[in-house]
Parts: C-alpha cells; structure tokens; sequence
C-alpha cells in the first residue's frame, strides 16, 4: 500500500545506509543528476515503505512517471548484476529493515 505522506527521517536513514553500502556521498543522491545511487535510493523507499511515486519525484527531483521505470530497472539489476542483491541486502540490514516484513 502506498502511503501520501513522506517520511523525512526514514528518507535520510536510507540516505545514509546507501552511502554506507556504496561509498558514496549525499550530493551524489539528492543532487540533479540522475545517479545510479539516486535510483537505488528511490527502490528502496519505494519497496520499504510504499511512498508515492508523486513525493519521491519531488523529493529527489524525478518525475512521478519515471519512478516505476526506476523500480523496475533496480529489480532486474537485483537479478542479473553480481553483488548487487547483497549490496541492497546490506542497505536492509544497516536501516534494521528485514526484507521479508519490508518494515510495514
């Protein structure tokens, strides 16, 4: 179920574990690039907490209609990239996030 509200503190703690897992740094999240780290960002707000695609694209500076395409690339990246499953695996683990609960 998609929420309506957006959750700041729950956007940041993703923030930081992505940085955490990936090495990377929070302009290269919330800058106006589209960053793979963004789009890694926006999956797993996305399949966590449910937030609408509208809030996530202005939150991150996406449009609303691209967020699907971004779930679905980050899907199939999970199943053909090596590693990639266990980076995102590490970001659930780092926001005490079990995958099977998606933290509802």
């Amino acid at each position: 179920m998609q929420t309506t509200t957006f959750d700041i503190e729950k956007a940041e703690a993703v923030e930081k574990a992505v940085c955490e897992v990936f090495q990377c740094n929070i302009y290269d999240i919330v800058c106006l690039r589209d960053t793979f780290f963004k789009k890694v960002v926006v999956y797993l707000l996305v399949n966590i907490y449910g937030v609408n695609k509208r809030n996530i694209g202005i939150k991150y500076k996406i449009a609303y209609l691209y967020v699907p395409t971004v779930v679905l690339e980050m899907e199939h990246m999970k199943k053909v990239v090596p590693g990639f499953a266990e980076k995102i695996n590490k970001v659930y683990g780092s926001i005490n996030c079990e995958k099977e609960t998606h933290c509802a």
